[in-house]
């Protein structure tokens, strides 16, 4: 069964209003991280107007997101972000209609010290395609006591990259993608099914967002599997054929956004990083993917610094762990 949309509507009016790191269990949770002096959110103490996603041609198209594969054996494309680097994946998870296998990495958390059952956290990639740095934040998972699995949801299709629309396939296939994954993790010994989380930064971040949204039979299912997400630096005003606006969103998102970011600016998201579903953090100063261990340099694709900003990512990772280990399946209070 292919991925697709077929209950295509409108999101409804939603009353949002922006994150409060005074609220009582706000601040709580910020004196737990240490950080309560250096964390920026927007807090403007007043609601934002109430408002409707406006309504375009694509919300009412029916697409028939098939999700092809390259045959086994042909040679896998290479991000475009780290060359032609071997990043160790393995053909491993089947492709959500059953075509072929997605490929990834997993990493396990020693049992000697952590003791199963463990949480798992899947790692998304942007539209560059799948690099060492997603590889790094999947070991750093690994290290908190998770599961975690690198998904590569272009290589497996011939492409180096997917910028949403680069190719006839788009990026919804990404979310096919992650429900698949979804479903392998809960299907393995040793992972806990209440705690099976998606993080994603950039088109990763957008992939974390569409697979939330309910409106189609993988958003459904991934949301039946999954307790809750973690979007980083999301592109948030972009749609596809096939595709209800995001939001409401059916589990908790947490995003985690820089002021600096003129890729993916965060008041593209004020609308979305809202509500009793959602929390908001946007750090002072941070560029995108602030995150990403590697040289400064200016972004191959886009014309934008990416240099890492190790406090930023020290906070947010803080903030991520704080997120997932305060989040279970069916749970849905902050």
């Amino acid at each position: 069964m292919a991925c697709g949309s077929d209950a295509l509507h409108p999101s409804p009016e939603i009353g949002r209003h922006h994150a409060n790191l005074t609220s009582p269990l706000g601040i709580a949770l910020v004196i737990a991280l240490g950080i309560a002096a250096t964390i920026h959110v927007s807090v403007s103490g007043i609601a934002v107007a109430t408002h409707e996603r406006p309504k375009s041609p694509m919300d009412t198209t029916v697409l028939d997101h098939n999700q092809p594969v390259l045959p086994d054996g042909t040679p896998r494309a290479r991000s475009a972000e780290d060359g032609n680097t071997d990043l160790g994946l393995k053909p491993t998870v089947p492709t959500y209609d059953g075509s072929g296998r997605i490929w990834t990495r997993t990493y396990l958390p020693d049992t000697r010290i952590v003791p199963e059952p463990h949480p798992a956290t899947m790692i998304l990639h942007g539209g560059g395609g799948m690099n060492s740095g997603y590889l790094e934040l999947a070991r750093w998972w690994r290290d908190q006591g998770y599961v975690s699995i690198a998904v590569d949801s272009c290589s497996i299709r011939g492409l180096a990259k997917n910028w949403l629309t680069d190719n006839q396939f788009g990026a919804n296939m990404h979310s096919a993608n992650a429900a698949a994954t979804a479903r392998y993790l809960r299907g393995r010994s040793g992972i806990d099914a209440k705690r099976i989380y998606l993080s994603g930064g950039r088109q990763g971040g957008w992939t974390v967002l569409r697979t939330l949204t309910p409106g189609t039979r993988c958003s459904d299912e991934a949301t039946s599997l999954t307790a809750a997400g973690i979007a980083w630096y999301p592109l948030c005003d972009r749609t596809e054929p096939g595709s209800v606006p995001f939001g409401p969103f059916t589990r908790p998102v947490l995003f985690l956004q820089g002021t600096g970011d003129t890729a993916t600016p965060p008041e593209r998201c004020a609308d979305l990083a809202t509500g009793p579903n959602v929390r908001n953090l946007v750090f002072p100063g941070a560029l995108h993917a602030f995150d990403v261990h590697a040289p400064p340099r200016t972004h191959a694709f886009r014309e934008y610094p990416v240099p890492h900003d190790a406090l930023a990512t020290a906070r947010a990772r803080a903030e991520a762990l704080g997120w997932t280990e305060t989040k279970r399946l069916h749970e849905t209070r902050l």
